[in-house]
């Protein structure tokens, strides 16, 4: 599984849940709520930011409350976060729904606002296809990867259980 996007760099630590995306949107329809992803960061990001795009993020990134905020991610169109570290409940909240996530320590030394990623889920290996840097990230365990490839943990299940069931 590879992605390829533009990155939207969000340096700081710690951006938690709310950062993400206010609990004021929270009753929201997913679309609007899509609107105000990271706006206390960037007001203008939801706006700009196109289908397929990458956030690249350092520590701790999703930290906090047990917020979902992955949904409004994957609505706004983000193929991909690569963070130095994840918040441990968003982290597996995101696998859970289908949005891939990967830790990588030393990722914001190799990516600015605006550089191509290719990200293989597979191998770890993350290109900067516009500076020709690269870094490598311990990939995601393969049910974790194949679980984001399916759409998620009930589709993980789902083909699970069909396996089982035919004896694959």
């Amino acid at each position: 599984m590879k992605v390829t996007g533009a990155v939207w760099k969000f340096p700081q630590d710690d951006i938690n849940t709310d950062q993400i995306r206010r609990k004021n949107y929270a009753h929201l329809p997913v679309e609007e709520q899509a609107k105000h992803i990271l706006e206390t960061l960037d007001p203008e990001f939801a706006a700009k930011v196109a289908r397929g795009d990458i956030i690249v993020a350092g520590r701790n990134f999703g930290c906090g409350s047990s917020t979902p905020v992955y949904g409004a991610l994957m609505q706004l169109g983000i193929a991909a976060i690569v963070a130095e570290s994840f918040g441990r409940i968003f982290f597996r909240s995101s696998i859970s729904t289908g949005l891939l996530v990967n830790p990588c320590p030393g990722i914001l030394e190799v990516f600015s606002t605006g550089d191509r990623m290719e990200l293989d889920a597979v191998t770890g290996g993350i290109k900067n296809l516009t500076t020709g840097g690269a870094i490598t990230a311990n990939p995601l365990p393969d049910f974790l990867r194949e679980m984001v490839e399916l759409g998620g943990e009930k589709e993980y299940i789902k083909a699970q259980l069909a396996a089982a069931k035919t004896g694959i």
